[in-house]
This record gives C-alpha cells, structure tokens and sequence, in this order.
C-alpha cells in the first residue's frame, strides 16, 4: 500500500465508521491516530529535510 492509500483508506473509515463491517466509534478513532501519526512522520520529514545543517563541513579559506 502505498501512503495516498493508506489515506484514503482513513478518510473512509472516518467516514463511514466501520470497521469489520460494524458500526464503531473505534474506527473514527483509528482513523483519526493513523491521520495524526502519518501528519507527523511528515513534518518530521520536512524538519529533517530543510534548513541549515550546522555540522556540515565548511570550505577552508586560505589566505
């Protein structure tokens, strides 16, 4: 599966609240978890991804 189907399977069990074929307050709780842990994994991503890297080498300037 790949990440837009795993949110789009979210997006349904939120929708509908079901799970196992069952009307349950669980499944709009599940749904809401994975959407929280998978916002995030992404915004770790974008942390690690972006900025300044302060403990990359600097070029030696030789005057």
């Amino acid at each position: 599966m790949t990440i837009d189907e795993v949110i789009l399977e979210l997006y349904r069990l939120a929708e509908t609240r079901k799970w196992g074929g069952k009307k349950t307050d669980a499944a709009l709780v599940a749904a809401i978890d994975g959407m929280e842990q998978i916002w995030l994994l992404r915004q770790n991503d974008k942390r690690k991804n972006s900025g300044a890297r302060p403990f990359k080498k600097q070029p030696r300037i030789w005057s």
